[in-house]
């Protein structure tokens, strides 16, 4: 992945979920056990406790959740890709960007999602991304 996304990232192009909290729990499930990650019970609180305060909703159909929790001993990321799109605050989403974040590590972050963030702005980036056969061609689109 380039340098604004952690490398060895997980991701998963056929997530089914029924609802946000289902779609965030199964793609932070994607990161259990990985390297960064001190207490994913707690990274998974953190993430939805941020969703209730306010939902990073890109557009596009696109979900940024997060969490900026001592959960995480290093930045992790992980990706999906919805089979059919998921309810998240009234907004259909298909893609799910989800990152944890230690608070020494907040600027990074910060720089990671801005560059992630104008990537997804692209419309043929999305729509490439929805369309991607396998994983090694969603990262190759991802990182462009």
């Amino acid at each position: 992945m380039p340098s604004y996304l952690p490398p060895e990232s997980p991701i998963t192009l056929d997530l089914e979920a029924g609802g946000e909290e289902q779609a965030i729990r199964s793609v932070a499930g994607l990161l259990e056990g990985k390297a960064g990650i001190r207490d994913h019970a707690a990274f998974i609180g953190a993430v939805l406790e941020r969703q209730k305060i306010n939902p990073p909703l890109l557009g596009c159909g696109i979900a940024l959740p997060h969490a900026r929790t001592g959960a995480v001993s290093e930045i992790v990321f992980a990706a999906a890709r919805c089979r059919e799109p998921v309810d998240f605050s009234g907004t259909a989403v298909s893609l799910v960007f989800l990152f944890g974040v230690p608070p020494d590590r907040i600027a990074e972050y910060l720089a990671m999602t801005a560059a992630l963030a104008r990537r997804l702005r692209d419309p043929k980036i999305v729509a490439d991304l929805m369309g991607a056969a396998d994983e090694a061609s969603f990262r190759s689109i991802l990182e462009g």
